[in-house]
């Protein structure tokens, strides 16, 4: 086939939140493999480690901020690869100023060949800063996204599925409070009026989810706490409920998809919800310079106490099912923040832009030299096990989708690390 006469381009693909990220990369291996690309895939170090040994290609950042930024740029230059970058945190940008000064630093830009936007936002707020970098950027919204669209439902179906039958109608609670609520304790510091913003909105939480669980004790509630949150936080406080669930596993895709209804304050959760077309409510207890996000919630109902929230789940639960108070304009307003909303998928996106690049250097002949690093600790709160079945699986399903038999060899390089090609056999 004519894509596999081109020559072999290697793509490292990190991944530091399991839990956010690996569909989202696992779709862009997918698709990147069938163009023949080698992919390297995995959790963040060992990926970094891996293209410090294996063949220079193209390194795919997930944007950092600049602190870490230096660091896995600069690492990935000196190793020979070409730098392209998809700020996980692009999406939601609360003050550009702080934005670019705390992630887009012009000493990095100047080493990414291909700055990757999820909407003209983004791109706006870089180019408007660093007009110097305006072809570096490219509208390509994000593979995360992709999902949410109908095509790729199916991936989710038979999770989604199992969850309703084990949890039933229920209400799905994200959140965000990990500036207070942090993993490793509660941060109560009462000369920050930041930390101090984000203990009262935990705390409004609580009681609205208490208030929830008595006014509707036939539905089930699932917490499900950002990534770096302590979750211990929400277990005491609910432990004598029981139809009050904290659950953080899997893609959040599967919950929104099996929920009748989601509640958030500012996640982008509540934004995936709106491209599912769930109901979705934004609870806004109280109004904070801080930390409302106007992205999310301006895609929600807005419910500002705990009576109006309960009146919006009392409207919903009893509705016909078809049930979604959106705004009409919403999808509107949600283009000038997020580019993939036509039928061109954010992965067809960045692979056109991939080919665009040439390795001007020659692949160095350092591979199988990685070795494993002793000194590794895993981060298991952002980094869960990742195996060649789970790989294999998630391959499989989109054979399915696009009526494919890819014949994909993947290697297991080191516990959560992988590389996969498309096989030469016929």
């Amino acid at each position: 086939m004519e894509q596999n006469q081109r020559v072999q381009k290697w793509l490292y693909l990190p991944i530091e939140t399991r839990v956010r990220e690996l569909d989202a990369k696992l779709l862009l291996a997918y698709y990147a493999v069938k163009q023949n690309y080698r992919v390297i895939i995995g959790e963040h170090t060992k990926v970094e480690r891996a293209s410090f040994v294996f063949p220079n290609g193209i390194f795919f950042s997930k944007g950092y901020p600049n602190r870490y930024r230096k660091r896995v740029v600069g690492n990935a230059k000196k190793y020979g690869h070409m730098i392209v970058e998809l700020d996980e945190e692009g999406l939601i940008i609360h003050d550009t100023t702080k934005y670019v000064k705390g992630r887009m630093c012009d000493e990095l830009l100047t080493d990414v060949t291909h700055e990757y936007c999820w909407g003209k936002f983004q791109e706006e707020t870089i180019i408007n800063s660093y007009p110097q970098f305006r072809e570096k950027c490219y509208i390509v919204g994000n593979p995360r996204f992709d999902l949410l669209k109908e095509k790729f439902n199916s991936l989710y179906k038979d999770s989604s599925d199992k969850i309703q039958e084990n949890y039933g109608d229920f209400i799905l609670i994200n959140t965000r409070f990990s500036l207070y609520n942090d993993f490793t304790g509660l941060r109560n510091n009462k000369l920050n009026p930041r930390i101090q913003d984000m203990k009262n909105l935990l705390e409004s939480f609580l009681i609205m989810i208490t208030e929830l669980a008595k006014e509707f004790p036939a539905l089930n509630i699932v917490i499900r706490p950002h990534p770096g949150e302590n979750f211990s936080t929400y277990e005491q406080q609910f432990s004598n409920y029981r139809n009050i669930h904290v659950i953080h596993e899997g893609n959040v895709i599967n919950w929104i998809l099996a929920s009748r209804i989601v509640i958030h304050n500012g996640c982008t959760t509540g934004i995936e919800a709106f491209l599912l077309r769930k109901p979705v409510i934004a609870y806004l207890p109280f109004s904070s310079g801080f930390y409302d996000v106007d992205l999310p919630n301006n895609l929600s109902v807005k419910a500002f106490s705990i009576r109006e929230l309960i009146n919006y789940v009392q409207l919903i639960t009893t509705s016909s099912g078809t049930y979604t108070p959106h705004n009409p304009t919403a999808n509107t307003y949600l283009s000038k923040f997020y580019g993939a909303m036509d039928d061109q998928f954010s992965y067809e996106k960045i692979i056109q832009l991939l080919n665009q690049l040439t390795i001007h250097n020659e692949p160095l002949n350092r591979i199988g030299s990685y070795q494993p690093d002793s000194n590794y600790l895993k981060q298991s709160y952002k980094f869960t096990t990742l195996t060649m079945e789970q790989i294999r699986s998630f391959f499989k399903k989109i054979d399915v989708i696009e009526h494919a038999n890819n014949n994909v060899i993947i290697h297991k390089i080191d516990e959560n690390l992988f590389d996969i090609s498309l096989s030469t056999e016929e």
